[in-house]
């Protein structure tokens, strides 16, 4: 039984628990911008236990089809780096540039990416050059891959690679890895670093300045449409001052208000 903590008092809410972070019941603001301009393209707000990465790829198409964009490049956080997401990026023609986050791991022991993938014969290889064979696939679509018992307990690195119960190095690997793994490449080139630096120059400051300048540090009402209320006002409102000072860096004179009201008048509808 998984036991769901509701608030009394907002019970559209969401209790939120990660590391690094409050505690309590929150909502969160999904956010998107252009790395152009800083302009904010989309706002979704979902309750604070919602997983950040299961509500992107609806709304990357939702702004697809509803402005025509047409996307090349996408920076995320490490929050979004999943298999589920770099595959459907793929699909989509679109190059992403995720952050990494280490995998869940026992402290001082090898990690993950200690292991060479080896795709020409479907095996992992181990710092001592040892195989680890394919064994089977979970009902989770993880591809499991194990070393002997035998290689293990002699191997020279068994302290730093097994845990204190573990009698042999078992791996997973997802069944669409691939596209997690073309990723990180792709991030870790020249190109992916610059995108995905783009990132808290873009869309950290715009919520940097949401929360200092724009009171969305916390929820003024209760209730998800209300809160989705707030969060769009505060968006418009950010929205009309980049709109207003790149008009101000390209036009002058007394046309200036004029194109300047068509322009967002054309943005709130």
């Amino acid at each position: 039984m998984k036991e769901i903590k509701v608030s009394t008092t907002d019970p559209d809410s969401g209790y939120m628990y990660r590391e690094g972070k409050p505690e309590g019941f929150f909502y969160l603001d999904h956010r998107t911008v252009d790395s152009k301009f800083n302009i904010i393209t989309d706002v979704y707000v979902t309750p604070g236990n919602v997983n950040d990465s299961e509500p992107y790829i609806d709304r990357l198409d939702y702004q697809i089809d509803k402005f025509g964009f047409k996307v090349k490049y996408v920076g995320l956080d490490a929050g979004y780096n999943s298999n589920v997401i770099c595959k459907e990026l793929e699909e989509r023609y679109i190059q992403g540039a995720i952050g990494y986050r280490r995998s869940p791991h026992v402290k001082d022991k090898y990690t993950k990416n200690k292991f060479q993938y080896v795709k020409e014969l479907d095996i992992y290889v181990c710092p001592d050059l040892r195989a680890l064979n394919y064994k089977t696939t979970n009902r989770d679509g993880y591809r499991e891959y194990a070393c002997t018992k035998e290689h293990c307990q002699s191997c020279i690195y068994k302290g730093d690679c097994l845990s204190d119960k573990g009698k042999y190095k078992l791996i997973t690997r997802h069944v669409w890895e691939e596209y997690k793994d073309k990723v990180n490449r792709f991030t870790r080139s020249d190109k992916g670093k610059l995108i995905y630096k783009r990132r808290k120059e873009t869309v950290e400051r715009s919520f940097a300045d949401s929360k200092e300048l724009h009171g969305l540090r916390y929820c003024r009402l209760r209730g998800l449409n209300k809160v989705r209320e707030q969060c769009l006002l505060t968006a418009t409102v950010q929205n009309m001052k980049k709109i207003a000072t790149r008009l101000s860096d390209l036009f002058y004179g007394r046309h200036r208000s004029n194109i300047l009201f068509y322009q967002l008048k054309l943005f709130v509808s």
